[in-house]
């Protein structure tokens, strides 16, 4: 009896409180919303195979950066330590491929992970393989300096290739390269 009185009053309270959102609700709404801008931002960087003029490769020499600092950073020191002939993590980052001749987005899902930070999950299928294949990947995205940028890439969702972190990847693969060159046994 005593959860139905509770119950009862809880109800009675709540109709009496004001529909309207509080500041909270309003700043929480907010913070879920994603900028537009941030998806306009993905797009572009698929756009080529759309009939766009990006490619997403990070060394096009646009104004614009599509990788965070910290992320460029990585790309540079990669290029830097890897050995004359060694083609480890070359390629174009946002379709894990080396070769962007007949990919199509097929769609981009954008979830809010802060006012500064959202993650895109695009799905893309590359229509020049037989059979065609499908690639998921999620760009994690980061505000700097007014621009969204890519911060990481979880490449290859599908499970059919390897896959990991951009960064992570490039940390381990720098650090082992070093010491590789260190022990004298490469460059």
């Amino acid at each position: 009896m005593r959860h139905v009185l509770i119950a009862a009053a809880v109800l009675a309270l709540s109709a009496c409180s004001s529909p309207e959102a509080g500041p909270a609700e309003a700043a929480e709404a907010a913070a879920s919303a994603v900028d537009p801008a941030a998806e306009a931002f993905v797009r572009s960087l698929y756009s080529v195979e759309q009939g766009g003029t990006s490619t997403g490769a990070e060394d096009e020499g646009d104004d614009a950066p599509v990788f965070s600092a910290r992320t460029q950073a990585l790309l540079d020191e990669n290029h830097a330590v890897t050995p004359e002939g060694y083609a480890i993590w070359e390629g174009i980052h946002i379709c894990d491929c080396s070769d962007d001749g007949g990919m199509v987005l097929d769609s981009v899902t954008m979830t809010p992970r802060g006012p500064d930070r959202v993650d895109a999950t695009v799905s893309m299928t590359w229509t020049m393989a037989q059979p065609p294949e499908t690639k998921r990947q999620r760009l994690n995205l980061i505000k700097e300096n007014g621009h969204w940028v890519i911060d990481d890439i979880e490449r290859d969702l599908t499970g059919e290739a390897p896959s990991g972190a951009l960064v992570a990847g490039l940390t381990e693969y720098i650090a082992e390269t070093k010491a590789w060159v260190a022990k004298g046994e490469g460059a």
